[in-house]
C-alpha cells in the first residue's frame, strides 16, 4: 500500500494528534424554498378560478408538457421527502437532543470502526512483512522449544504459516506459536533447501517465505533429486539429469546452470618463474545457459544465454592441495568456480568469462554486453530488490561514486518507471509493510529523500543536516526511519521532513567511534510497529562470544528491555509474527 510520507505529528517520538470533526445539519431539502407547497400537503390553500375575461394560454407541446409533468414528480417527492424528515423530527426538546445525540453516536462509531479496520490492516502489513512481529512491549520468554541434534548446522526457513526447520537430513515444520510438529520430511544429507538468508550478517530481509519450499540434494555418485514440499508438509520428489548445476529457488522454482560444450574439469595451467599462473594459449570460457524451471513438474519457465567474455584468470582457478606438495597448485577449473547466489530477490551469477543477475522472472538487470561489470569490485552484489517492488542497480551512465567508490544507482520501479539517483538507495532492513512512497539515498554524504510518487518521481523531498550520515537503513515504520550515522549512532528520523527526532547512543549497540560496516555487528531488525528489536554482537572487537538482544522504543529511542545470551549468534527469524531462534540446545520460540 503506497502512502506518501508526510510529518506525522502521531509518529513515533512526536504528541498524539487532536482531531476535529465538524458537521453542518441540513435543515432544508435542497432546491425546495420556503412556502413551496403542493396537493399533498397538509393545509394547502385551494387554487383561485380563473378569469373567463383573460384571453386562455396556447396550449403547451409535447415537449413542454413532459418537461412540465418531471418537474412536478421531482417537486413532489421533495416536498414529500421534507415532510416525512419534519414528521420524524421529535417535538420535545428532549427528544431533539436525544436524536442530535444519537447522530453524534453513530458519527462516533464509524470513526471508531474505520479507525479498527485501519488498525487491522495495518497490523495485517506488519505481520505479512520481513521482520514483522506481534509483539515486542515486554521482554520475551522461551515459549517452547524443540531439541536438534545439530543445531549449529541447521537453519530456519519461513513458509507460510510454518517454520521450516532444516538439518540433519529432515525438514521439519512447526507451528511458531506452539512449537508443535506438524510433520517431518526426509530430503537427505546434505540437502540445500531455500533460498535461506545471508547467516551471521545483518542487511535487507527481502527474502519472502518460501511457498513451496524446494531442496536439493545430490549423493556421492553425483545423482541429484529435487524434493518440494508444501506448507501442509505434501511432498513431491524426481530425479535430475545429471551435468547440471542446480540450486532452490523461491516460488517453486529450480535454477539450472548448464556450461556450453563438454570436458569443464580441472587441467593444469603454466605458473612463471614469479608464480603468476596463465591461462592456456588461445583457452575460450564456454558460454552459459541459466533455466528456471517448476520444480515439481520441470516445465521451463524462463532461459537465457550468457555469453562470455574475455576471462580474467582470478575467477577460472582454483587451488588444489597435494599431501606431499608444500603449497597449494593452480588448475584451471571452469565448472568448479562457477557460483550463483539468490540473496534479496537477485539471481547474481560469476564464473570464469561469465557475470550476469536476473530477477526470478527472468528480467536480465545487468548489461548483457558487459561480461565483467558483475567481477567488477566496485559494482559486486549492488543489485537489491526493493520491500515494496522493483529493485536498484549501478547507474550504466556512470555518475558521482561515493566514499567507497560505489557508482550512483538507478531505480526501477514496479510500474516500468526509473528514477536516476545522485547515490545508492538505502534499502531498509524492516518495515511495517507500507510503503512510504519514497526512498532515502546516501548522496555524498548527505541523506536525501527521493520521491517514488508518479507525480513527482524522482523529486528531492528534503536533504538532511551535515550531521546526518546515513549508511544505513534498520527500519522504516510508521513514517519513522531508524538509520545508521557512519559516525556510530544510531538516529530515528521524520521520513517526512528528515527532522532527526531522536538519537541512540553507540555505546548502546557496542560501536565505539564509526562505523561503516553495521551489518557486522547488528544481526537483523524486528519490529512490532512500536518498538525495534536488534540481535548485536556481544563483542563488536571479535575478543568474545555472545549475543545481546535490544529493544529500543520508537517513540523515543530509550531501551525498552535486553537480552544477554551467552551462546553467539545463529539465526532468529519471524513467522506469522512469532520469533524463533537456534540455539546450542536447538530451535526455541519467543514471546
Amino acid at each position: 500500500m503506497t502512502e506518501r510520507t508526510q510529518h506525522d505529528d502521531a509518529a513515533p517520538g512526536s504528541p498524539d494528534p487532536k482531531k476535529v470533526h465538524t458537521f453542518d445539519l441540513i435543515d432544508e431539502v435542497p432546491g425546495v424554498s420556503a412556502g413551496t407547497a403542493g396537493p399533498d400537503d397538509a393545509g394547502d390553500e385551494p387554487a383561485s378560478e380563473p378569469d373567463p375575461e383573460e384571453a386562455a394560454p396556447r396550449e403547451p407541446g409535447r415537449v413542454a408538457r413532459a418537461v412540465t409533468a418531471v418537474r412536478g414528480a421531482v417537486g413532489r417527492t421533495a416536498r414529500r421527502g421534507a415532510a416525512a424528515v419534519r414528521r420524524r423530527v421529535p417535538a420535545t426538546r428532549r427528544g431533539r437532543v436525544l436524536l442530535v445525540g444519537g447522530v453524534a453516536a453513530a458519527v462516533v462509531l464509524v470513526v471508531v470502526a474505520g479507525a479498527l479496520l485501519d488498525a487491522q490492516l495495518r497490523h495485517r502489513d506488519l505481520i505479512a512483512a520481513p521482520g514483522g512481529v506481534r509483539s515486542l512491549a515486554e521482554r520475551p520468554a522461551e515459549q517452547w522449544s524443540v531439541d536438534l541434534d545439530n543445531p549449529i548446522a541447521s537453519t530456519l526457513v519461513e513458509m507460510p504459516g510454518v517454520l521450516a526447520v532444516i538439518g540433519d537430513g529432515t525438514v521439519q515444520g512447526v507451528d511458531p506459536e506452539s512449537g508443535a510438529v506438524r510433520w517431518t520430511v526426509d530430503v537427505g544429507e546434505g540437502a540445500r533447501c531455500g533460498p535461506t538468508p545471508w547467516l551471521g550478517i545483518g542487511g535487507p530481509a527481502t527474502t519472502m517465505p518460501a511457498d513451496p519450499l524446494v531442496c536439493v540434494t545430490t549423493s556421492e555418485g553425483g545423482q541429484a533429486d529435487v524434493t518440494v514440499v508444501d506448507a501442509d508438509g505434501a511432498v513431491t520428489t524426481r530425479e535430475l539429469d545429471p551435468g547440471t548445476i542446480v540450486l532452490p529457488g523461491s516460488d517453486g522454482a529450480l535454477i539450472r546452470l548448464q556450461l556450453a560444450g563438454d570436458g569443464h574439469g580441472p587441467e593444469p595451467v603454466v605458473v612463471d618463474k614469479v608464480g603468476t599462473p596463465h591461462l592456456p594459449k588461445g583457452f575460450t570460457a564456454p558460454d552459459l545457459t541459466v533455466r528456471v524451471e517448476d520444480a515439481v513438474t520441470g516445465t521451463e519457465r524462463w532461459s537465457a544465454t550468457v555469453a562470455s567474455g574475455r576471462p580474467d584468470p582470478n575467477y577460472c582457478l582454483t587451488y588444489h592441495q597435494e599431501v606431499d606438495d608444500d603449497s597449494p597448485t593452480p588448475v584451471l577449473d571452469v565448472e568448479g568456480v562457477l557460483n550463483a547466489n539468490l540473496q534479496q530477490g537477485i539471481l547474481e551469477i560469476e564464473g570464469c568469462g561469465v557475470s550476469a543477475a536476473f530477477l526470478l522472472d527472468g528480467t536480465r538487470l545487468d548489461d548483457p554486453d558487459d561480461a565483467t561489470d558483475l567481477t567488477d569490485a566496485t559494482a559486486a552484489g549492488q543489485f537489491t530488490a526493493l520491500p515494496g517492488g522493483g529493485w536498484v542497480g549501478p547507474d550504466p551512465a556512470g555518475g558521482p561514486v561515493d566514499e567507497t567508490g560505489r557508482p550512483s544507482q538507478v531505480v526501477h520501479l514496479p510500474d516500468g518507471r526509473t528514477v536516476p539517483l545522485d547515490g545508492r538507495v538505502l534499502v531498509p532492513w524492516a518495515t511495517d509493510g507500507r510503503d512510504p512512497g519514497l526512498l532515502l539515498v546516501r548522496a555524498g554524504v548527505h541523506t536525501e529523500a527521493v520521491s517514488t510518487d508518479e507525480r513527482d518521481a524522482g523529486s528531492r523531498l528534503w536533504t538532511s543536516s551535515p550531521r546526518l550520515r546515513a549508511t544505513d537503513l534498520i527500519a522504516s515504520v510508521r513514517g519513522t526511519a531508524v538509520v545508521v550515522d557512519e559516525l556510530g549512532p544510531v538516529r530515528a528520523v521524520d521520513l517526512g521532513t528528515g527532522a532527526v527526532r531522536w538519537t541512540l547512543d553507540p555505546e548502546v549497540l557496542g560501536f565505539e567511534e564509526g562505523v561503516w560496516d553495521a551489518a557486522s555487528t547488528i544481526f537483523g531488525a524486528y519490529t512490532d510497529g512500536d518498538v525495534l528489536l536488534l540481535p548485536v554482537t556481544a563483542d563488536p572487537q571479535g575478543g568474545a562470544s555472545g549475543l545481546r538482544m535490544v529493544a529500543v522504543d520508537l517513540r523515543d529511542g530509550s531501551v525498552r528491555w535486553e537480552i544477554e545470551q551467552e551462546t553467539p549468534y545463529t539465526q532468529i527469524v519471524s513467522v506469522d509474527g512469532y520469533l524463533a531462534q537456534i540455539t546450542q540446545h536447538g530451535v526455541v520460540g519467543l514471546g
